[in-house]
Formats: C-alpha cells, structure tokens, sequence
C-alpha cells in the first residue's frame, strides 16, 4: 500500500500561510504528541527565519516518558517547546509567557499565526488561548479553511488551515499520519494500516495490547482475534476485518489503548513495556 494525499486545497493554503508570514511576528507550531517528528510538516520549516515555538497537542494521549524525551531533545537544540493538555489547560500560561518573554520590545501585541498539519488541535489551541469558541473544530482534517484573526491575552492569533506535504518518501510515516487521523480515513486501506499498527504494538507496547483485547499469540492473526473477540462477523461466522479495523483505530484514537507514542525519541529506540517490566 501506498498512502500520498495533497488534495489542492492545500496548495493554496501554502501560498496563503507564505503571504501572511508578512504579517505575523513569529510561528506556533502546533503538533501532535503522538507522533513528534512525524507531524512536523517538513515544508514548513524552510518557509520563515521568524520565532517560532512548538507546541505540543495531545499529551493526555502519547507515552509521558516518551514526550518528556521529545522535550529535552528540541530543547537541547534551541527550540522553544511547550506541552499542553488542552482538556484540563495546562500548558496554556507557560505558552504565554514565552510569547512575551520571545517578543519584549514590541509596542503592540505580537502577531502570530498557528500553523501544522491537520487535525493536530490548532483550532482547539486557539479556542483555549482566546477563551471562547472562535475558530472551528472538527474531527476530521480539512476543517479550519479560511483566514481567521482572534484575539488573546498578550497575543494575536491568526488560524491556517492544515496542510501536509505533497509527497511522502517515508511510508511509516504516512501510516503514522493516518492513525492520527491527519489523512482522510477514504484514502487508505485501513486494514493495512492497523495491521502495521498491531504489530508495532506487540513489539512496543505489547500490556497495552493484552488489557484492551485479551492474550492473543505470537501465531495468531491479531486482526481476526480482536474481530472475533468483539463480534465483527459476516454471516457464517466469518471476520468483518474492516470493521475490527475501525474498532481498533477508534480505540487508538480515543485513548483506549492507554498513551501510545508512535514517534520513538532520537537517540534512544522506544523500549518494549517488556524491557521496561
């Protein structure tokens, strides 16, 4: 299988993201913390030399050891990074109190557009920082379209919609993507995708495996187990293993898999829950 998606909408939002960099004082960059490297949408470093901070989104979901790792990384290398957890705040004071500490001789509020690939909770970022739901949110990439300035407490915010780049050389990294839901569920062979997500679970995180699905063997297909076990059967018994397929990636995607991070920290491989028991 072969995963690309660059629909033209995405096209013109790089020329628009490109023109209102003219405006803006500085970048936040918003990615997932499931996937820390994989959600940086490498065009985008290359468009400006202006400030830019990272911030982490979905920290309630990825492995904590693995995110404070990613942390210490960008950090030893100059980056300004902040992890957040949108639902309970957090994260939320530290962000502004770097914006003004990154811009203190400024005589007006500084500008900043938020930029990142899609659905990693840019438009969710802005509706925390703003106090009210301004911009639009939505479950599934392609949402946020249009140009939208908000006002926030020492700062002002201009939303972009999400775009990706148009060619994936590295296909993990596409399938990545799609278990976050950063590419549309109608371009993949979802089977495919959760069979690679399986395996990466049985060498990664085989606990998380076992408590959400119960002991399934080395030799077993696991697809067709989790099927079985959860009632996704045609008629004679057969596995619906495209409907176990969307079990498992709503199980990823909701957290009921426990924090999982897909993106292992450089430097160091991801251990296996057995090498850390």
């Amino acid at each position: 299988m072969t995963i690309q998606w660059y629909p033209g909408h995405m096209t013109r939002a790089k020329r628009m993201i490109k023109e209102e960099l003219k405006l803006v004082d500085g970048l936040l960059e918003v990615v997932d913390a499931r996937l820390p490297s994989s959600s940086r949408n490498p065009e985008l470093q290359d468009l400006t030399k202006k400030p830019r901070m990272i911030v982490l989104t979905k920290t309630d979901l990825a492995d904590p050891a693995q995110t404070e790792l990613w942390i210490d990384y960008w950090q030893a290398r100059c980056e300004t990074i902040v992890g957040t957890n949108l639902l309970l705040g957090k994260g939320l004071g530290e962000i502004r109190q770097s914006v003004a500490k990154t811009f203190p001789e400024l005589k007006r509020l500084p500008r900043l557009l938020v930029v990142g690939i899609p659905n990693v909770g840019k438009s969710t970022l802005i509706n925390c920082l703003t106090k009210r739901k301004g911009a639009q949110v939505g479950a599934r990439p392609g949402v946020t379209k249009g140009k939208q300035w908000l006002s926030a407490p020492g700062m002002q915010l201009l939303d972009s919609p999400g775009i990706l780049w148009p060619k994936f050389e590295d296909q993990d990294v596409a399938t990545r993507l799609a278990l976050v839901a950063s590419i549309r569920d109608e371009v993949f062979d979802q089977v495919e995708v959760v069979w690679w997500f399986l395996e990466f679970l049985r060498q990664r995180y085989p606990n998380s495996l076992q408590e959400r699905y119960g002991n399934i063997g080395l030799d077993d297909h696991p697809l067709d187990e989790i099927g079985r076990r959860r009632g996704c059967l045609l008629r004679g018994g057969v596995v619906d293993v495209n409907q176990a397929a969307a079990v498992v990636l709503k199980d990823f995607r909701t957290g009921k898999l426990g924090r999982i991070t897909l993106d292992p920290s450089p430097g160091s491989e991801l251990e296996s829950e057995n090498d850390r028991d």
